[in-house]
């Protein structure tokens, strides 16, 4: 079950009307600082990410956030709706109440954090346990958990985990509340925090999907996945979520990256459905413009820089040329 339209009043950053829709494929936000893509994408995860005997919790910092009066309804691939309702706060639980029409179905999702989580994991939830009052950002400890899982028997033929096996060159361990990569070539154990940093962006990735997490029908939001990344791994990461999009996991990316995003524009097949949507702010309102070409988007801040770049670098030469 994928989401396909998400339409907000009046809550945290969107502070009027605010729509956007969807593809079931690879879904590409960008736009400046504050203009609520992590936002965004925290707050699809936190009501996907609710059960109907649960409430929604997973806001930054939900103990120290002020609710308004406003509402977030997503909507859903079988057309039924989940609303969430901000009305009456509950410190405790994050929110009061949320409201569904139609069918609703446990969607499985992940939330890729932009910090790296597993080289902090050592303690981290017992922390999280029993010092409940610490206002620690939910999204953290989710991935962490959801990292700890054991493997599935039925993932441990998949072609994208041999894919990246042969870039980080051996699998991801959990053992002794720590992660850890096991090399193939000498079976020598990396600590996690020790691994090169765009290494470990793999290596999560490997055990999410090792541990049947990122299956058909699943959703990966994904925070600044750029982050650390030589830029030479990033059309080997760009055709790793393509390949998963093709198997029925939809995707949110949230990226400042202009050559990340492009990739996607470039390496795409005929038969991907892919999106980019432009957040960007209209006065105090935040809005979205969406197209299925990213040289067409508009606006489109990461596109302009390099070209604002470009003219420079031209006016400089000339000047010094003079």
């Amino acid at each position: 079950m994928a989401i396909m339209q998400i339409e907000i009043n009046d809550f945290l950053v969107f502070r009027k009307e605010f729509v956007a829709s969807f593809c079931n494929g690879v879904n590409v936000l960008i736009g400046g600082n504050g203009t609520g893509k992590t936002t965004l994408l925290k707050t699809m995860y936190g009501i996907t990410n609710s059960k109907l005997d649960s409430c929604y919790y997973s806001l930054e910092q939900k103990n120290s956030v002020q609710f308004g009066n406003g509402t977030v309804c997503l909507t859903f691939s079988n057309k039924s709706t989940k609303e969430f309702q901000q009305g009456a706060f509950n410190e405790n639980t994050g929110v009061s109440s949320y409201t569904t029409d139609g069918v609703m179905e446990a969607t499985q999702c992940v939330y890729i954090p932009e910090k790296d989580m597993l080289s902090h994991s050592f303690g981290f939830l017992a922390l999280k346990h029993e010092r409940p009052a610490i206002p620690f950002d939910d999204t953290l400890t989710d991935v962490i958990a959801k990292a700890q899982l054991y493997p599935k028997k039925e993932t441990f033929n998949n072609p994208l985990c041999a894919k990246i096996r042969a870039i980080i060159g051996g699998e991801v361990a959990y053992d002794n509340d720590t992660f850890i990569v096991l090399k193939d070539k000498d079976r020598k154990q990396i600590p996690f925090p020790i691994e090169a940093s765009g290494y470990r962006k793999f290596g999560l990735l490997w055990k999410l999907i090792r541990n049947g997490l990122l299956e058909p029908g699943s959703i990966l939001f994904w925070d600044e996945p750029e982050n650390s990344l030589n830029p030479e791994l990033v059309p080997v990461l760009v055709d790793i979520l393509l390949d998963l999009s093709r198997i029925g996991v939809q995707i949110f990316i949230a990226t400042h990256s202009e050559i990340f995003a492009n990739y996607f524009a470039v390496n795409r097949q005929n038969d991907d459905s892919v999106i980019f949507i432009s957040l960007y702010k209209d006065g105090d309102e935040i809005k979205a413009n969406t197209n299925e070409r990213f040289d067409l988007l508009e606006p489109n801040n990461l596109a302009a820089e390099p070209v604002k770049l470009y003219e420079k670098e031209l006016e400089k030469g000339l000047g010094g040329n003079g």
